[in-house]
């Protein structure tokens, strides 16, 4: 089944540029490395130093594969040490969706 996680943190504003580009060589290293999954950063336009982060993997075993891979656990040891307060993260089910129509 796949998975689909939500999270949403804040990174103190000093840090922002070198998060962004963590985020940004992350996205990459997702992207060429970890077929089964994606990661993609939004950045509020009113606070500009919180983001929502939507991680999608195709299973269990997918969703570990990218939390658990080098660049993974490098890309938290940057993100960890910059943020304002602990992330916040939430697991969903798809219910709809207009690419692809409806989940069994």
């Amino acid at each position: 089944m796949p998975v689909f996680k939500i999270v949403r943190f804040a990174v103190r504003p000093d840090a922002r540029a070198e998060v962004e580009k963590a985020m940004r060589e992350f996205a990459l290293y997702v992207g060429l490395e970890l077929e089964d999954s994606s990661w993609t950063t939004y950045r509020d336009r009113r606070n500009p130093n919180v983001y929502v982060t939507l991680i999608t993997a195709d299973d269990d075993d997918a969703a570990e594969h990218q939390r658990s891979a080098g660049g993974s656990v490098q890309f938290a040891r940057v993100l960890h040490s910059r943020l304002l307060t602990d992330a916040e993260t939430r697991e969903y089910e798809l219910v709809a969706t207009s690419r692809g129509g409806l989940p069994p």
